[in-house]
């Protein structure tokens, strides 16, 4: 069990805080305590539509015993990631969250979501929304953005988000894509056509942008991957289905196997795609429409029409997050601003991030860019685990809340038209390097980012092209602290 006594106790104390006053607690506690569905060190995955959880207008009419079922299935069900669908009201999910000691979720109109308050709102809590909760222990988030925009109308006006971890996962530091969907729902034909273009665009996306990467797709499909819920209509995820080299639904053979994923009807509509380097850690036979009937009274009409669904990965799960987990020390070059907001050069600023499992001493290292040496670490400067360490062009320019130095020989020197960037240990081997190019600095107060933020292997690009601020010198690319 991953979970302690006082987490479980915690559970119970929070379940008995989120029972409505007045309300029949025979009709308002679970009939059992939902059991452990997850593993002690493998990777468990689940997703679910928790139908319009948080909306006094739709779904089950006891709002506050919809909360508190969906909280003891998640809290009980014990997986280290979720991603949901329907999540109307985001006081409804904040409260879900800090209900689950150990845990963290963020929703689609979340301001760190890029792009997400234009595509998702509370507008009359009939806003449906996707959102993902994961274990912070596991991981943290370096990233999340609505993808797809384009394809809006194709998925009803709510486009998938995608969310990056990043974690401790088989002894590396590793980074691992959640894309949360939600598509068109309804079995007629004009459904169909909507989901069907929405899915040749989702892999187009995904041959592109991932071609070799560890990502999970989950959520609601609103159809079936071995035939259509549409009448004498093909799957419009055939097209997955068809790239078995690529792509493999593990909840296909659930399908196959006329298991529902809803308490209605008898298809199979929410699934999980992986990519195949995430198919080779997948554990046979692990994917499963849970039942909570057993543990939640009248679980139908007071909790969701859904099923949770759930699948386990044999990724080892090492050490908690921000690459702890005892791996090398990895420091990498992951922010570059030349191009100082304003014309005070005080503000350039280049920030530096161990991403791998052990502290390191960098007393002594230097970085320089292509004419000199611009700062030397003093002795003592130790850089932890998934910390950063930002060097700033002068004194006057660090800002507070994060970890900042003033570069010792009083300026970076960054040249706006292109220029280098070099970090050397004591013994003058180059740990990184880095250039950049006149295009990538010619925004005023744009810096130059990793993408992803925080690989070591990432391609440079304009920070705004991953987030919704500027820069984020000594913080992640959304502006969370490390």
């Amino acid at each position: 069990m991953k979970r302690s006594l006082g987490a479980l106790m915690g559970a119970l104390v929070a379940a008995v805080a989120l029972t409505p006053l007045g309300a029949d607690p025979v009709l308002a506690a679970a009939t059992a305590p939902v059991p452990s569905q997850g593993s002690a060190t493998q990777l468990d995955v689940g997703n679910w539509n928790v139908e319009w959880l948080g909306s006094p207008d739709f779904g089950p009419t006891n709002e506050a015993l919809q909360q508190e079922n969906v909280h003891d299935v998640m809290a009980g069900a014990d997986m280290d990631v979720w991603g949901l669908s329907e999540v109307v009201s985001t006081t409804a999910f904040d409260n879900l969250v800090s209900g689950m000691p150990g845990y963290t979720g963020v929703v689609a109109n979340d301001p760190i979501v890029t792009n997400g308050a234009q595509y998702y709102s509370d507008f009359s809590n009939t806003e449906q929304k996707v959102a993902l909760v994961w274990r912070s222990s596991m991981a943290t988030l370096v990233g999340a953005k609505v993808i797809l925009t384009d394809q809006n109308t194709n998925f009803a006006g709510r486009p998938p988000v995608e969310f990056t971890l990043r974690g401790t996962f088989d002894g590396v530091t590793k980074d691992l894509v959640f894309i949360v969907m939600h598509a068109k729902a309804g079995s007629t034909t004009d459904a169909w056509n909507l989901r069907n273009p929405a899915s040749q665009a989702l892999k187009s996306y995904l041959d592109t942008t991932y071609p070799t990467q560890d990502v999970f797709v989950i959520g609601d499909w609103n159809d079936d991957v071995d035939t259509s819920i549409t009448t004498g209509k093909a799957s419009p995820y055939a097209n997955f289905v068809n790239d078995s080299a690529r792509y493999t639904f593990p909840t296909r053979a659930l399908s196959l196997s006329g298991v529902a994923s809803t308490t209605g009807y008898p298809d199979f509509i929410d699934h999980q795609l992986n990519t195949n380097e995430v198919q080779a850690k997948y554990v046979a036979g692990s994917a499963q429409a849970f039942h909570p009937e057993s543990y939640v009274a009248s679980y139908s009409t007071t909790t969701t029409d859904h099923y949770p669904v759930l699948a386990r990965y044999s990724f080892t799960l090492g050490g908690g997050s921000g690459g702890s987990g005892g791996t090398p020390a990895n420091v990498i070059i992951n922010e570059v601003l030349a191009n100082e907001p304003g014309s005070n050069t005080a503000g350039e600023g280049v920030e530096i991030v161990n991403t791998g499992g052990t502290a390191i001493d960098i007393s002594g290292w230097t970085l320089s860019d292509t004419t000199a040496v611009r700062h030397t670490f003093a002795s003592g400067t130790t850089l932890q685990p998934g910390k950063a360490i930002t060097v700033m062009g002068a004194a006057s320019a660090v800002p507070s809340g994060i970890v900042a130095v003033p570069a010792s020989s009083g300026g970076l020197n960054l040249a706006n038209g292109g220029d280098q960037v070099i970090v050397k240990n004591t013994t003058g081997t180059t740990v990184q390097s880095m250039s950049y190019t006149s295009a990538l600095a010619s925004s005023d107060g744009v810096s130059v980012n990793r993408s992803p933020d925080g690989s070591g292997t990432g391609t440079w690009v304009k920070h705004n092209t991953i987030s919704s601020l500027a820069r984020s010198l000594g913080q992640r690319a959304d502006g969370t602290t490390y």
